[in-house]
């Protein structure tokens, strides 16, 4: 299913209205493989004649992310969509959700990988500390497949 398809359908399920807006943000989002920024987002809806206000992007982004449904690049503040391709999609409420941004410094492109191999080590790290994680963020940089 395509991912606007899909990501309209989550917040169906979740009780949200689907609103022309939110669909023309995810539509946008399926279409790209970098990450935008909001006012790139108002730029090329604006330039393919949908107007959004960029309140409403910002609130529609928001919204996204709390379901899980975009990823924050923190580098750059710009936002990506989700892998929900596959069956282990990510979902923070998941026990073993770990997932990583490899961010080609060239192109831009973004790949969400999964690393559950490390909760078992920040399990440790917060044993030893004495610390409750509740959150960690890891993105590499460096070269895509197509720029290398």
């Amino acid at each position: 299913m395509p991912y606007a398809e899909d990501a309209l359908r989550i917040l169906k399920n979740r009780g949200y209205r689907i609103t022309k807006p939110r669909r023309k943000v995810l539509e946008l989002l399926e279409k790209t493989e970098t990450a935008l920024s909001p006012y790139e987002i108002k730029d090329l809806l604006d330039g393919s004649g949908e107007s959004v206000d960029t309140v409403s992007i910002y609130r529609i982004l928001e919204c996204l992310e709390d379901n899980h449904l975009i990823h924050r690049v923190l580098t750059s503040g710009k936002v990506h969509k989700c892998d929900l391709e596959s069956e282990d999609h990510c979902h923070l409420e998941q026990e073993d959700h770990c997932h990583h941004n490899l961010i080609c410094r060239t192109c831009g492109a973004i790949e969400e990988i999964h690393c559950p191999g490390l909760s078992p080590m920040e399990a440790d790290l917060a044993k030893q500390a004495g610390f409750t994680i509740e959150a960690h963020h890891l993105e590499f940089s460096g070269l895509c497949r197509k720029c290398s």
